[in-house]
């Protein structure tokens, strides 16, 4: 990856109190161009974060007077929205469900490689810049009012086939699984499409394809989820979102449910796949070994969406296909248009502008430039479900 320009005044605030581990980090990154301020606590960090402007944080876990955890609880106080990142040697899986929950970017396991962190830095800074850009821009249309929700029922059936390079190269993956590799692991950010990325995973359109929350992830929960799937042979994908949070004594219900142990379940291991959606490396987070290993050829990094711009027209087209169930085209000066727009806000951002388009546009099969244009002024204010969540809704058992 080639890191992007950087403004010079990119400013990064490295908390560790290893003497070795913060002197190779100022290093680092101050030959990377950016400004470093290194402390040897988390108390010392808060009073730097205070006084001082930065455009990222940088904590390891375990630090004198206050760690890592208790550090980034404070400091959330007054800066809800600074990127932060833990990388530490010491992380326990349910201490790193406690930072995912006060809002990290990435966790990273001890000893760090220098060229990854120096591509997360530079990606999370471009992000911060892009969206910073686009914020200050003066851009505004006039507000459409009364558009329908995506729950109504002009969206009778759900079509997940992605079309980007993207799914298409995770289709023709998973295709090749067989029962020993049964899991497929999916790492990227919030807003990197995971979600509707392992819902494409599997060309049969038979299959029998269910989500869970890691957080509500139990052998009841599994039992009334998984139950429809009895009823034939067609082949199951079960999609588990932020499996980073997965605790470990859900990990090891999700091993027996792999290895046909669970009673309830037996008959579904030989056409059960599964796909965990996690925001980092689950490696680093000392994960179930055997699901690790069940997915060694199988985990796939999905880059963040401000770094897919040659994608954005398959991904358009394919949002457009699902929702608008097969119907509906953009015109050529629409897809020039959006070649031409950043993205900042992820993946959700491209997704909302074209439900709204497409909802503008009523009966008329193709979303032109002006639709799209209006859409995107004021999707940001929509907070109406979107075809995103109507997804979610019906793979997690809910009703159409």
């Amino acid at each position: 990856m080639v890191s992007p320009k950087l403004p010079p005044s990119s400013r990064i605030l490295i908390a560790d109190d290893s003497v070795v581990c913060r002197g190779v980090l100022v290093i680092l990154l101050e030959t990377a161009g950016y400004e470093v301020v290194s402390v040897l606590d988390g108390r010392q960090a808060l009073d730097a974060l205070r006084n001082h402007s930065f455009d990222l944080a940088i904590l390891d876990n375990d630090m004198p007077n206050l760690d890592g955890l208790g550090a980034l609880a404070e400091l959330r106080a007054f800066l809800p929205s600074l990127p932060v990142l833990v990388c530490s040697g010491t992380i326990t899986p349910d201490v790193a469900v406690r930072y995912r929950e006060l809002g990290i970017d990435d966790l990273l396991n001890k000893p760090v490689d220098p060229r990854a962190l120096r591509d997360k830095i530079a990606g999370i800074i471009t992000r911060q810049n892009l969206s910073a850009s686009a914020s200050a821009s003066p851009f505004r249309l006039p507000s459409f009012r009364g558009v329908r929700t995506a729950a109504d029922k002009s969206l009778p059936c759900p079509l997940t086939q992605g079309m980007s390079k993207f799914a298409l190269r995770l289709q023709a993956d998973m295709d090749r699984l067989r029962d020993f590799r049964s899991v497929a692991i999916l790492e990227g950010r919030h807003g990197s499409g995971r979600f509707e990325l392992a819902l494409s995973a599997t060309n049969d359109p038979a299959s029998h394809k269910f989500v869970a929350h890691a957080d509500e992830l139990t052998a009841a929960r599994l039992d009334e989820l998984l139950k429809p799937a009895h009823a034939d042979t067609h082949s199951v994908l079960l999609v588990i979102l932020e499996a980073d949070r997965l605790l470990p004594e859900k990990q090891l219900l999700l091993e027996e449910l792999v290895r046909g142990r669970l009673a309830s379940q037996s008959t579904l291991s030989k056409r059960l796949r599964i796909i965990l959606c996690a925001q980092s490396s689950l490696c680093d987070l000392h994960f179930n070994e055997f699901l690790l290993l069940r997915a060694t050829t199988a985990t796939f990094l999905v880059p963040d969406f401000v770094d897919r711009w040659q994608d954005w027209g398959d991904i358009a087209r394919a949002i457009l296909r699902r929702a608008g169930t097969g119907r509906g085209t953009f015109s050529t000066e629409s897809i020039k248009w959006m070649d031409r727009q950043l993205w900042p806000g992820d993946y959700m951002q491209l997704h909302r502008t074209i439900e709204l388009a497409r909802r503008l546009a009523g009966v008329t099969s193709t979303l032109t430039e002006a639709h799209m244009a209006t859409a995107r002024a004021q999707e940001a204010e929509c907070t109406d479900p979107l075809f995103h969540d109507m997804l979610f809704h019906l793979h997690s058992g809910g009703e159409a």
